[in-house]
């Protein structure tokens, strides 16, 4: 309980990091993925890179599908605990002042000294920063949401809402409001209780011309219809977990662009005809913001209006054959991103504080005399011992930890190498 809040501190870190690898490696694939899969469909990956690192029984849950010869988390996934289920990069625990083991996403391992100050400086910078930013866009979300609630509500049986809104029976109640002096239209998921229900609101400008007031709700009512609340506000809550991962805020930016897109290609899909699709791309020209809302609500006339505008020109209905590309596509980079590894080398402090207390006896043969003694892991609760000896010769001997007797045994005997190791992961004087 005394290091409780460093504990923490460490495992939204690693789960940080991991998040920071998953949603970096498909900005480096972006291109491709532009190319291969729809908005939405990366929308949903973004998702998966913002949920599946953050929640350690989802990751666990996606590692069992292990298809491929080679994943992603094959490649990423060190482990500096026993039993995590997410990827462990910094020590999972801490105990008090002492040396701990650090991995890099390849499983190369080094060690190094942790204090109780440094330990608390960097929790009450991270708790700080975490705190500021979500006091700014809580702040943010507070006067936007203050005036939209200004608008007139339009009836149910509004013309402008007939026309624009496909609703089914069993659809969540929506809400909408014409509301002046607002910066752009925008949509909250659950952002009102209206007669005693909890209501999606879409907040549209009053200044706009009928015509774009239509175009400008079918876009926000699709946003509700494709889960894009949701989906951005957990982003924002792991962008203020994580405010420190410079990567997440690039992603994140991607994330948005993909959610616009991915709203833009199914308003188009639902318009009549070219001439309609042509007044919708006119109407991305004319309301783009030119900036960035980094906070929760999902505005119409967010920044990148060129792509979006370039996109909307060239969308037309895909063929068959061209959705089933894209699912197949899908498909792979779904099991490209799933599946762990099922054997994972590490040594750490917890490892070695088993190895010391075990009081595991190493029997060493008569024929040799050690004088450099190294400890080191090669999988899972196995233990690897090398030793130089007087003659400079080096030697190897695997320990394996045996569950039912709770404790280190060895099956190899010791095995003489031609060559010198390679140490990196491992640490010397520790039997």
């Amino acid at each position: 309980m005394e290091w409780f809040f460093i504990n923490v501190a460490l495992n939204v870190w690693n789960m940080g990091l991991a998040a920071g690898l998953i949603l970096g490696c498909m900005l480096v694939l972006r291109p491709v993925l532009v190319k291969v899969l729809t908005a939405q469909q990366r929308a949903w990956f973004g998702v998966m890179g913002w949920y599946g690192a953050s929640l350690g029984f989802l990751y666990s849950l996606m590692n069992w599908l292990h298809v491929l010869p080679v994943t992603f988390q094959d490649l990423i996934t060190p482990r500096t605990e026993m039993g995590s289920s997410t990827p462990a990069y910094l020590p999972v625990s801490y105990d008090g002042a002492g040396e701990y083991a650090l991995t890099l996403p390849g499983g190369k391992a080094f060690w190094v000294e942790l204090t109780d100050e440094r330990m608390l400086a960097l929790v009450s910078v991270w708790l700080a920063g975490a705190a500021a930013l979500g006091f700014v866009l809580w702040r943010r979300t507070r006067r936007l949401k203050t005036l939209g609630r200004q608008g007139q509500l339009l009836a149910d049986d509004d013309p402008l809402l007939l026309r624009s809104l496909s609703r089914q029976p069993d659809d969540e109640p929506v809400g909408v409001r014409l509301c002046r002096g607002l910066p752009t239209s925008f949509v909250y998921q659950n952002g009102e209780r209206i007669d005693g229900k909890k209501h999606n609101m879409i907040y549209l400008q009053e200044e706009l011309p009928p015509q774009r007031r239509e175009l400008v709700l079918r876009h926000e009512w699709n946003h509700i219809r494709l889960y894009h609340g949701w989906m951005k506000g957990w982003a924002n809550i792991a962008l203020i977990l994580y405010w420190w991962n410079a990567i997440l805020w690039a992603a994140y930016y991607y994330f948005c662009r993909d959610l616009e897109l991915a709203c833009d290609e199914r308003t188009l899909r639902d318009l009549a005809g070219p001439e309609e699709r042509k007044q919708y791309a006119q109407t991305l020209v004319e309301l783009a913001a030119g900036k960035m809302l980094w906070d929760v609500p999902l505005a119409f006339g967010e920044c990148d209006a060129v792509p979006r505008v370039k996109a909307a020109v060239a969308w037309h209905k895909p063929t068959r054959w061209e959705k089933a590309g894209k699912w197949c596509a899908c498909v792979l980079v779904f099991l490209f991103f799933v599946g762990g590894p099922r054997d994972i080398p590490y040594l750490s402090q917890e490892l070695v504080r088993y190895w010391q207390q075990e009081t595991v006896e190493v029997t060493v043969p008569s024929g040799w005399t050690p004088e450099e003694r190294w400890l080191g892991a090669e999988g899972r609760g196995s233990v690897i011992l090398l030793a130089k000896d007087t003659q400079g010769t080096w030697h190897k001997s695997s320990y394996l930890w045996d569950e039912r007797d709770k404790n280190f045994k060895t099956s190899d005997p010791w095995e003489t190498l031609d060559e010198t190791p390679d140490l990196t992961g491992f640490q010397q004087g520790l039997w």
